[in-house]
């Protein structure tokens, strides 16, 4: 303010001394971080949307899980656990239940190591593997597919892992313990304090969000008094959880009936993500406006400085479009410029963000082509509107002051 001349600014000739380079430096760090969110904003929905469809090997639409009982009568849950499993069974909306200790979307029961076939390799018994409590009925109520041998028989269920000394093992777990492959996995024995033998392999299934490797794991027999999932037909929900609410209350009197479905518990994992999505949008719309309004005002401040120039371009016979396009040009400078700048800014700190996920998408180009694209036409609106309006002025009014 001090360096303005005072001559120049009471005749209205002062042009803004030297301070055009910092006002095109900002404009460019605008839209460099405007850019910057953008292209953040579209990797980080691709990445959640890969997430929310990516097959995981397991089916939780329409599945009603129900908290497990914690107060029980006489001291047992044995008896009411057999009613309620006979009611379910009768009933024509219920496609299948089971009754397990683990459910996708939650942790496994607990880990172990120690875990070794027959003639173990130095070092297998340092691995750590995933141990799920399940019962016959979890695998065909949650559609998870089998690689190789058999489902836990009803007899192995009840008489629990220790006494039936059966076990199941994913392929992840499988190919940890040694054994090329699933098929070669079943019938074989593994050690854990006593031997077991593996009569199935299940097919890898996600049973925790995509931030996380699958890991390899040991299912265990059992039919414990745990939560209880339901598969159910998508028809008056409401009727049949009113039903559903009298037959376990029956059978555990005392306790509540609690429940939720078993996608939207899942989908619960990835809250942080959704919630980063909203907030990136948000400040990329913001980003997005106060560049624009930096550059409107240099777009303003720009065309009342080449006023008489453009004045003299219409007198010489120069149309409307060229000098729209000669205005614009400068400005789209330095917005490819902020592009330019942004992009591998923005690549690397996604890609970095992209390394938590086990389970990731790759970075396609057209994000950056559209966030490109996106800015330049922003840029042109915003710019347009000025450029125009000078381009309209009548040259002889812009001239008359010369």
């Amino acid at each position: 303010m001090t360096s303005f001349q005072p001559i120049q600014t009471l005749k209205g000739t002062y042009r803004g001394g030297n301070g055009g380079w910092l006002r095109k430096t900002l404009v460019v760090a605008q839209f460099s971080a405007s850019v910057a969110l953008v292209i953040a904003t579209l990797v980080l929905h691709r990445q959640l949307q890969y997430m929310q469809n990516k097959d995981l090997g397991v089916r939780l639409t329409q599945r009603l899980v129900i908290k497990g009982p914690q107060v029980a009568q006489n001291g047992s849950f044995k008896a009411g656990t057999a009613v309620l499993s006979d009611e379910l069974s009768r009933l024509p909306y219920v496609k299948s239940f089971c009754q397990t200790s683990i459910i996708p979307g939650n942790f496994y029961n607990f880990t172990a190591n120690g875990i070794t076939r027959q003639n173990p390799r130095p070092g297998d018994d340092k691995q750590t593997y995933s141990m799920g409590i399940v019962d016959d009925r979890f695998i065909n109520t949650y559609e998870i597919k089998l690689a190789a041998g058999r489902n836990f028989t009803v007899q192995e269920a009840e008489s629990g892992y220790e006494k039936s000394a059966k076990v199941m093992v994913n392929e992840t777990g499988a190919r940890q313990l040694g054994f090329a492959s699933a098929e070669k996995a079943v019938g074989q024995h593994i050690n854990w304090g006593q031997p077991f033998e593996i009569v199935g392999v299940l097919s890898d299934y996600h049973h925790q969000g995509l931030q996380r490797a699958i890991e390899p794991v040991v299912f265990l027999p059992r039919r414990s008094v745990s939560d209880l999932t339901v598969q159910l037909t998508t028809d008056q929900v409401q009727d049949k959880l009113a039903t559903l609410e009298q037959l376990y209350k029956a059978a555990y009197p005392g306790n509540p009936f609690e429940f939720y479905f078993a996608d939207e518990n899942y989908n619960r994992q990835y809250r942080s993500e959704q919630q980063y999505g909203q907030v990136f949008t948000a400040g990329a719309a913001l980003a997005i406006f106060i560049a624009c309004l930096g550059l409107f005002g240099l777009a303003t401040f720009t065309t009342e400085q080449r006023t008489k120039e453009i004045g003299v371009r219409k007198v010489l016979g120069a149309s409307v479009t060229s000098i729209v396009a000669l205005l614009s040009k400068d400005f789209l400078k330095l917005v490819l410029i902020a592009i330019v700048i942004a992009s591998p800014l923005a690549y690397y700190a996604m890609n970095r963000w992209l390394s938590d996920f086990a389970y990731r998408i790759d970075i396609s180009w057209w994000v950056f082509a559209l966030a490109g694209l996106l800015a330049v036409s922003i840029a042109l609106l915003t710019v347009s509107f000025q450029s125009i309006r000078a381009a309209l002025v009548n040259p002889v009014k812009s001239l008359r002051s010369e």
